[in-house]
C-alpha cells in the first residue's frame, strides 16, 4: 500500500515499509493531525496572555519625527468636512496620549464655494473615519500589559445626506 501526496502536478508517493521503518504509522499521523486540530481549535476563541520581562518602551516614543509632521499640513482645517483634534489620555495605556478626531459640523462646505461664502450645504453630512488601532493597557492585578483595538475617529469626511 502507498499514501498519495498531491503538492505539485507530479504525485509523490511514500511506501509504507519507509514510514514502518521510521516508526511513524498512520494511526499516529491521523492522531497527531487530530491532536493538533483540536488544540487550535480550542484556542481560537479564547485569548492567550502572553508574560514578557523584555520589552522595552523608550522614554520618547510617542515623540513624532519632523517628516510625518509635515505631510499634509493643516489638512484638517482646509477639508470641506473640517475638524478638530481632541486628546484622549489614560495613564495606564500605551500610547498615553491618542489624538482624536471632532467633526466641526454636522454638515459639509459647500464644493462650490468653500470657505469664501462658509456656506453648509445640507445634502452632504460631516462623519467621522475610523481606524481601530492597536494599544496596550496596565493590568496593574497581574503587573503585565494586554493588548486591545480601540476604534480612533483619524479625520472626517463628507457624505451624502440619509434620505428617510
Amino acid at each position: 500500500m502507498q499514501l498519495g501526496c498531491n503538492s505539485t502536478q507530479k504525485s509523490r508517493f511514500v511506501s509504507k515499509e519507509w514510514l514502518w521503518s521510521t516508526g511513524v504509522t498512520v494511526n499516529s499521523l491521523v492522531a497527531c493531525c487530530l491532536a493538533a486540530l483540536l488544540v487550535t481549535a480550542q484556542t481560537k476563541d479564547k485569548a492567550e496572555t502572553v508574560h514578557s520581562t523584555t520589552l522595552k518602551i523608550p522614554h520618547n516614543y510617542q515623540v513624532a519625527s519632523p517628516g510625518v509632521l509635515e505631510g499634509n499640513g493643516n489638512i484638517h482645517a482646509r477639508s470641506l468636512s473640517a475638524w478638530t483634534w481632541r486628546v484622549n489620555f489614560q495613564e495606564n495605556r500605551i500610547p498615553k496620549a491618542i489624538h482624536e478626531a471632532v467633526c466641526s459640523s454636522s454638515y459639509c462646505l459647500h464644493p462650490k464655494y468653500g470657505r469664501a461664502r462658509d456656506e453648509m450645504n445640507e445634502e452632504l453630512n460631516s462623519v467621522p473615519i475610523h481606524q481601530e488601532l492597536l494599544v496596550l493597557h496596565l493590568n496593574k492585578t497581574l503587573n503585565v500589559y494586554q493588548a486591545s483595538h480601540l476604534s480612533v475617529a483619524v479625520g472626517c469626511t463628507c457624505v451624502r445626506a440619509r434620505i428617510a
